[in-house]
């Protein structure tokens, strides 16, 4: 148990660490980049290993849990994330716009690193959630996790790509 607690505590501080370099970064960076590609790739990259890191947190409780996604609850879980994630989007615009939410992000930016890790968990979450009733039953936890991370690195591409 204390193993566990290791792993996840090691995942957390890295992207805490992570966080703090990319704030870094933004707010003293060593060279520009002049080219878009060359932002996006970084862009997508970044959040990858963020993805990852979040699917990894995910396998550490699924080897501790061995009952983790055996709930029938899973089956619906698309549209209770679906619904968490619409809230979530809803009251963080609500807070940014009439609290003074917006002059702590822009004094601490690299808070806002935690609202993009807890939109970017929840969304991975939810593609877990799509592929494990895609997916059947008897397929392992570690087969649908390495398939939501490549899902959501390639949405995140797409997306990317797109805009």
């Amino acid at each position: 148990m204390k193993f566990y607690w290791l792993k996840q505590s090691a995942v957390i501080l890295l992207l805490v660490l992570f966080a703090f370099i990319a704030n870094f970064n933004l707010v003293n960076p060593y060279s520009t980049m002049e080219s878009t590609l060359l932002k996006q790739l970084v862009i997508l990259v970044s959040i990858s290993l963020i993805l990852f890191a979040c699917n990894q947190l995910l396998y550490n409780y699924a080897k501790n849990k061995k009952q983790f996604m055996q709930h029938p609850i899973w089956d619906k879980m698309f549209i209770l994330l679906l619904f968490w994630l619409m809230m979530s989007f809803v009251l963080f615009i609500v807070l940014f716009l009439i609290t003074p939410l917006q002059d702590l992000l822009s004094q601490h930016a690299w808070l806002m690193f935690l609202v993009v890790y807890y939109f970017l968990f929840f969304i991975n979450l939810f593609i877990l959630s799509i592929v494990h009733k895609v997916m059947d039953a008897t397929v392992k936890v570690e087969k649908k996790l390495v398939v939501t991370w490549i899902s959501s690195s390639l949405l995140t591409a797409i997306i990317l790509l797109m805009g």
